[in-house]
């Protein structure tokens, strides 16, 4: 995190706005629609990306009365308060449920949600469920301590911006909206939110959810599109923003580049979108505010400053430049994030059948890469390793069941 803290940034913020002056560094900062602003009610703070994640500190409320700055993941996917097993021993939240589950596994907890806030805005998480994850990492590869959900943000107007890489909330009515503006239908006990976009020429109804860093679609669509397209290439294996986690299905995904997503006036080009089983989408749809058939990931919100008021069910979209690098000229290894900090190889990916990675198998231990240690790597870092211009090589060190194992990989253009 950056040295000046959120809550300091946050209150600077609302002075310059006060007295009409917003410096060069603040010339695109939502602006409040009074000059009235009321202590606690707006804040915007620097965030942080890693693997298109958004991360920023929040100020948590301790037993003692004191106040507990943690890194937050900020996940519009999620709906409940994920706490590290670390710090929920600090806040005295009930842990008492990990005896209980499999390793890798959340815990629900009987804790109210502590109080939480953010640049000094108090965030509603009334009745918001509480789960703890054993670790420091809830997620391992996330560098965060809590996984900040969708459901303490439904009653704020939010601004994720990832051009800028600042988060803004503010109380409902007090920002003036900017960008292309898209209605949007929100579940209100999750805040999970989706839209309508479009993709090849059709209306497609889509999650938001900055949670994942890639945009994951149903196999009916990916099939369709393939099947009307015979020269958009194809792919197995989640990689580069289509890896989440390294889950078991990510390995059977087909990855696929969509060369334009209109959302509302944006149009987002050369999308990496992974293809999975509608099943998948199902489940998601019941904590979403409808059914969907995929949703939109960090690699398309990264490069957009999306403003979201949740209570009048509005968002506002605006693309930024566009992203240094290609996200899938890269080294074609899915990777497992382990609660160890290491990294194991999930899948390798195919070509018509052709392994991306040759002398590299599901189950390797990932340690280097050109050098690179990967041990307490984030998951960022590992995959910005694998990263490169096509033809480029990439030495990698595996463990393969206790020996070292060298392979000399090429960096492709997937799919």
């Amino acid at each position: 995190m950056r040295s000046l803290g959120p809550a300091a940034i946050g209150g600077v913020a609302a002075v310059l706005w006060l007295i009409g002056c917003g410096g060069a560094d603040r010339r695109d900062a939502p602006a409040p629609r009074t000059t009235r602003v009321e202590p606690g009610s707006l804040a915007t703070v620097p965030a942080t990306f890693d693997h298109n994640r958004m991360i920023v500190e929040v100020e948590i409320a301790d037993p003692s009365g004191g106040v507990r700055r943690a890194a937050a993941w900020i996940d519009t996917g999620n709906q409940y308060l994920v706490v590290g097993d670390v710090l929920a021993g600090e806040l005295g939240l009930d842990r008492s449920g990990l005896e209980t589950v499999p390793p890798g596994h959340s815990a629900d907890s009987v804790s109210p949600a502590p109080s939480v806030r953010l640049g000094g805005v108090a965030l509603d998480l009334s009745g918001v469920g509480v789960r703890i994850r054993a670790g420091v990492r809830p997620f391992p590869g996330i560098p965060a301590e809590v996984n900040l959900p969708a459901s303490a943000l439904r009653k704020l107007h939010v601004v994720l911006d990832g051009p800028d890489e600042e988060l803004t909330v503010a109380a409902p009515g007090l920002l003036v909206s900017r960008g292309a503006p898209l209605p949007c239908r929100v579940n209100p006990e999750t805040g999970l939110l989706m839209v309508e976009a479009s993709v090849d020429g059709e209306a497609v109804p889509l999650g938001v959810d900055n949670g994942s860093a890639g945009t994951w679609v149903s196999t009916r669509l990916t099939e369709g599109w393939l099947e009307q397209h015979p020269d958009w290439r194809s792919s197995l294996a989640a990689v580069g923003s289509a890896n989440f986690f390294g889950f078991p299905f990510e390995t059977d995904g087909v990855l696929t580049r969509v060369p334009e997503i209109g959302i509302g006036g944006v149009v987002v080009r050369d999308v990496a979108a992974l293809g999975l089983d509608q099943g998948l989408f199902d489940w998601y749809s019941q904590k979403s505010a409808g059914p969907v058939v995929g949703f939109l990931g960090g690699n398309i919100l990264r490069r957009c400053r999306l403003e979201i008021d949740y209570p009048n069910r509005m968002t506002y979209w605006e693309l930024g430049p566009e992203p240094a690098g290609a996200d899938l000229d890269i080294v074609g290894l899915t990777l497992r994030p382990e609660a160890d900090g290491g990294f194991t190889v999930a899948a390798v990916a195919t070509r018509e059948g052709v392994a991306a990675v040759n002398g590299v198998g599901a189950g390797d231990r990932l340690v280097e890469v050109d050098g690179i240690g990967l041990a307490s790597a984030t998951m960022g870092e590992a995959v910005a390793a694998l990263r490169g211009r096509p033809g480029d090589r990439r030495r990698l060190v595996l463990d393969r069941a206790g020996s070292r194992v060298e392979v000399d990989a090429e960096v492709l253009r997937l799919p």
